[in-house]
């Protein structure tokens, strides 16, 4: 709700409202369909998806509520932040098969080999700050067209003792450009595009 105020006085603020899988055993049914009620009044929808480390019947949950933000994304035409760790080609195929049109895959650590059905969806992966010390997050940037990147900090988080903040986004451009071999600003002007894009 914070958010969503913040945004009304700010219009680079973007809030995206929706019920992360890891949140979903702390909420009832009618609490989904409020933040549901304020992700269709929001900028978006996210951090939404799913997540197979909290069993089957969890994982058979989330993918019902999952379908419902799907189906709300199509319908108001909202961008979509997807979570789908070990999950990349399930919440691929769900939100293709939804018709929704900007989708972001949060934190992209999947499969090399679905980046090009990715991208061939027009839909795009992001890169954070724990780029320099997860080697699987580094071979994704190698792999990747610029043309689907986009950046996060997915903070305030602590990954490996590595403290995740908005703070580091600048390094993580100038890392991203000296592995993709092009310049900072160059990559800069990418990224703003693929973002306006996202959000459009």
């Amino acid at each position: 709700m914070k958010n969503l105020e913040i945004s009304r006085n700010y219009l680079n603020i973007y809030p995206f409202v929706g019920v992360h899988p890891w949140n979903l055993k702390n909420i009832e049914g009618q609490e989904v369909e409020k933040t549901l009620d304020l992700a269709c009044r929001s900028k978006g929808i996210g951090e939404v998806g799913l997540d197979k480390r909290y069993g089957k019947k969890s994982l058979e949950e989330q993918i019902s509520v999952f379908k419902i933000f799907c189906e709300a994304a199509s319908e108001k035409n909202l961008p979509m932040n997807v979570h789908a760790l070990d999950t990349w080609r399930e919440c691929l195929n769900i939100v293709t098969s939804y018709n929704v049109k900007n989708v972001l895959f949060h934190w992209y650590t999947g499969p090399l080999n679905l980046l090009e059905d990715i991208a061939s969806q027009g839909y795009y992966i992001s890169i954070n700050p724990a780029i320099i010390i997860q080697a699987k997050h580094r071979a994704i940037l190698e792999k990747a067209e610029v043309d689907i990147l986009l950046t996060e900090s997915d903070g305030p988080y602590m990954y490996r003792g590595m403290d995740l903040n908005p703070l580091k986004i600048r390094d993580l451009l100038r890392t991203m450009a000296a592995m993709k071999e092009i310049s900072l600003e160059d990559l800069e002007k990418v990224i703003e595009e693929n973002f306006k894009r996202f959000i459009r």
